[in-house]
């Protein structure tokens, strides 16, 4: 089976810490009163954004997951397992399971993977994916999901992970090792952070087969964040604002790119049917943001698209956002 590592949308949460500098790397068995230099982190899950391609909203996009892990700056990786889950079998997606199949087992009788449809993820609970574990002070540069590629063996021999349905589907094909570095983590103290994954960004149908790509991938610190709302002016789109994102970019730029390129937008958000938008959890700092009226034309696995970036698009810039306030911006 292939391993490949992929970041999960999730709240990273530290609390309790000291100061002891000997502290040995952890296992799945380590306990909450294991060792005085070390702090027990949990994690939250929130809900991506419904930002997923055309029909995706009718599909499965299940993946199979063995393992969590995190890793410092001196190269060492914490990482946990099914046996640190409370109960590993509640917090499947069942309908990515083929019915005359089930989860293979280890030598002790855990399961060897969860699966979740990253479609239906919020009704999946991963909070006991990591609960009440204990991380070693630190400073921490990488969070990541270990995602394995196989197949039940049942009648149709359904991958562990694919897109569509446990009869018809296609295999989810890992062309990129997915994981999130650059953490910048100091954990000796309590903070909170925030992980989050752009679906339409993440899977994209090449050629007849899915893909699992990093983009889309990034995480903030809540302390340092702000969120950023407002209405769209509809005559700003020349046909219709049905297909329209708004798009952000830093301030200093040198282009507004498509998905798929160099340039492309640090964040998007869809314009819903009352025309309006919101973007959660923008790092503090400064954005130009860029109404595109034909988005859905913006596929990542491909650039250069001729979508609307710098013409008729309404936009604004240099549009400072403060850590813990609200911005309304009208397009």
């Amino acid at each position: 089976m292939k391993k490949i590592v992929l970041p999960v949308l999730a709240t990273l949460i530290m609390a309790g810490c000291s100061d002891s500098d000997d502290v040995a790397a952890l296992t799945n068995e380590a306990t909450p009163n294991q060792d005085s230099g070390t702090v027990p982190v949990s994690v939250d899950v929130a809900i991506p954004p419904e930002e997923v391609p055309n029909g995706a909203d009718e599909l499965q996009a299940c993946v199979a997951i063995d393992a969590v892990s995190i890793t410092d700056l001196a190269g060492t990786i914490v990482e946990w397992t099914t046996k640190s889950m409370a109960d590993p079998y509640a917090v499947n997606s069942t309908q990515c399971i083929p019915a005359d199949s089930e989860i293979p087992v280890d030598n002790d009788g855990y399961p060897k993977f969860i699966v979740i449809d990253l479609y239906d993820i919020a009704g999946v609970d991963l909070v006991n994916l990591i609960t009440e574990q204990l991380v070693p002070v630190g400073e921490y540069t990488t969070m990541a999901m270990s995602v394995l590629q196989g197949s039940y063996g049942d009648f149709l021999n359904t991958p562990y992970s694919y897109v569509g349905n446990p009869i018809d589907n296609l295999k989810m094909d890992i062309v990129d090792d997915l994981k999130f570095e650059g953490l910048n983590i100091n954990i000796d103290a309590p903070t909170t952070f925030t992980m989050s994954f752009d679906l339409r960004s993440m899977i994209q149908l090449v050629e007849q087969a899915y893909q699992l790509k990093s983009e889309g991938f990034r995480v903030v610190d809540n302390l340092t964040v702000g969120k950023l709302f407002g209405d769209i002016d509809v005559s700003a789109c020349v046909t219709s604002a049905k297909d329209a994102y708004v798009y952000l970019y830093e301030s200093d730029t040198e282009e507004y790119g498509d998905l798929g390129s160099d340039y492309a937008p640090l964040q998007t958000a869809k314009v819903g049917e009352d025309n309006t938008y919101s973007m959660d959890y923008v790092p503090e700092g400064k954005y130009d943001i860029v109404l595109v009226c034909d988005a859905l034309l913006d596929l990542p696995n491909e650039i250069d698209l001729d979508i609307d970036l710098d013409g008729t698009a309404s936009k604004y810039q240099d549009q400072d956002i403060e850590a813990g306030e609200d911005h309304y911006r009208n397009l």
